[in-house]
């Protein structure tokens, strides 16, 4: 029945064609008026968002144990997945700032 109550409402599917999907059911598909259809639509999102996650660190994972770094460690490796899969930029020239040269003699 909420499916077609949703179908029917002119004024959400016109919302419908202009927003993003995820952002059309975050604003608009309130769990008072579509409980059900809200319900399995946050269960798609959240599948399709882990499963992103997921190949995206096996990826940081394939490439940072490639053949030319076959001497990784294990403990090196695991220091080194959580820093390739933040989403936190490096701020480089702030860490050079900190650190100090040591020049050739």
């Amino acid at each position: 029945m909420e499916i077609i109550e949703l179908q029917n409402n002119n004024e959400l599917k016109a919302k419908y064609n202009n927003l993003s999907r995820l952002d059309f059911y975050k604003l608009y598909v309130r769990a008072e008026d579509f409980p059900i259809l809200r319900r399995h639509a946050l269960k798609f999102a959240s599948l399709f968002g882990t499963t992103f996650c997921c190949e995206q660190f096996f990826l940081k994972l394939t490439l940072a144990k490639t053949r030319f770094r076959s001497r990784l460690t294990d403990p090196n490796l695991e220091n080194q997945l959580p820093v390739a899969s933040s989403s936190l930029p490096a701020d480089i020239r702030c860490l050079a700032k900190e650190k100090q040269f040591q020049y050739s003699h």
